[in-house]
């Protein structure tokens, strides 16, 4: 199982149009990046890590998906065009864009739920790691400020909101194939370390398991929603946006925070 074959057949699942096109041509070619990605989860959970090593990865990597409060800023951002009084064409489908968008951070905010995800990964990196030291920035790698800056300036920053509306795709339907791919892994790497029980290794893995199965999928559908409503609201024309960049923006600083702490884990941190 690799992260492209999990997350291919969801995009097989869209109706024709030109954003599947897009997505199924260019989230193919990003091999090098993907391998890269696999790689450090792999190396992650081969074998017992160093408290550091753990921290280092769990500080990192929570930068490179967290991203309910992007999101709820890029729906903010929305609706101050309407308290604004700017022109739109379809106040209607304007919102319709805002419902769709909001529907992608319900879970995270607890809105369903009722447990913010963010309380879920801090439990899980802290029962792996041991504590919460993970949480300080000494372990926080520039790659992954790099990339929630670029993250959040085409989402927050970025004039044309069409932009983050895009990245939110690009990012949900790659976050879909990254927890599928690392549940099995997180999974067994507990259970052959033996430190926990199974009952404090189902607490531990819940941030990944919650966001199993339908939950990311329908955030990528939510997302793709948002788009064309957000186009008929402005009647833009969505065949003029390339998602070549985005897509190869997104895996590349991705692939480059994964990297890194890859380098770590077989650098001086393994047990």
């Amino acid at each position: 199982m690799s992260l492209i074959s999990i997350i291919t057949p969801v995009i097989d699942q869209m109706e024709s149009s030109h954003l599947k096109t897009q997505l199924l041509k260019y989230f193919p070619q990003q091999e090098e990046q993907f391998s890269k990605i696999e790689a450090s989860f792999q190396a992650l959970t081969a074998q017992k890590q160093h408290q550091d090593a753990l921290n280092l990865f769990f500080k990192s990597w929570s930068q490179t998906n967290n991203s309910a409060m992007t999101v709820a800023g890029l729906s903010n951002r929305m609706t101050m065009i309407i308290h604004k009084n700017k022109e739109v064409k379809s106040e209607y489908d304007l919102f319709r864009a805002v419902s769709s968008l909001n529907r992608i951070v319900d879970e995270d905010l607890a809105v369903v739920g009722r447990v913010l995800h963010s309380k879920l990964f801090y439990d899980m990196a802290t029962s792996i790691a041991g504590d919460d030291s993970w949480l300080s920035n000494r372990y926080l790698s520039q790659q992954a400020i790099d990339f929630k800056a670029w993250k959040d300036k085409n989402s927050l920053r970025n004039k044309d909101i069409m932009i983050g509306l895009l990245t939110t795709l690009v990012h949900e339907i790659y976050t879909h194939g990254e927890v599928e791919f690392i549940i099995p892994l997180f999974r067994k790497w507990l259970e052959d370390e033996g430190r926990l029980s199974d009952l404090e290794i189902d607490k531990a893995l819940a941030w990944i398991q919650v966001h199993c199965g339908p939950t990311e999928k329908d955030h990528f559908f939510h997302a793709v929603a948002s788009v064309a409503s957000y186009a008929k609201a402005f009647e833009v024309n969505i065949e003029e946006y390339d998602l070549q960049e985005i897509i190869e923006d997104y895996l590349q600083l991705k692939s480059e925070v994964m990297g890194v702490l890859h380098e770590e884990l077989l650098k001086e941190y393994a047990v």
